[in-house]
């Protein structure tokens, strides 16, 4: 699966746990947005930027790029291997300035930085969505 492929996934798999969760959804397109997904609740509207990956290693994502008022919904889609056993995505929330207060965005070697899956599955807890009201 390629890249575009893999993000799309993950912005459509967020725009619908998102519905399903009772929040009216719009999905942003185009290569130039800001943000990928426009949600809102009774009270709250939400940007949110879906970032997916198939491994279980990071998410590209710089320091500089973080805004502070977004929600970042991190995905794990697996393995084709695990897709085809019908295991579920997994799912990390982090408002943008979560990412950033608590060192979420690492330095890689090479200059890359991003955010590794096994600092966000240390940080979960509970239900992921809940920030959503």
């Amino acid at each position: 699966m390629d890249k575009n492929t893999t993000h799309l996934a993950g912005e459509f798999l967020v725009a619908g746990e998102l519905s399903r969760r009772g929040l009216s959804v719009s999905i942003t397109f185009g290569n130039a947005k800001s943000v990928d997904i426009v949600a809102q609740s009774q009270t709250n509207t939400y940007s949110i930027d879906a970032k997916a990956v198939r491994s279980k290693s990071n998410w590209p994502l710089s320091r500089a790029s973080v805004v502070p008022t977004i929600y970042y919904v991190f995905v794990y889609l697996g393995s084709e291997r695990k897709i085809k056993n019908g295991e579920s995505a997994e799912y990390f929330v982090v408002p943008g300035t979560e990412l950033v207060k608590k060192g979420l965005v690492s330095q890689w070697a090479g200059g890359r930085s991003g955010v590794t899956y096994k600092a966000l599955s240390s940080i979960q807890q509970g239900d992921p969505w809940s920030v959503f009201k």
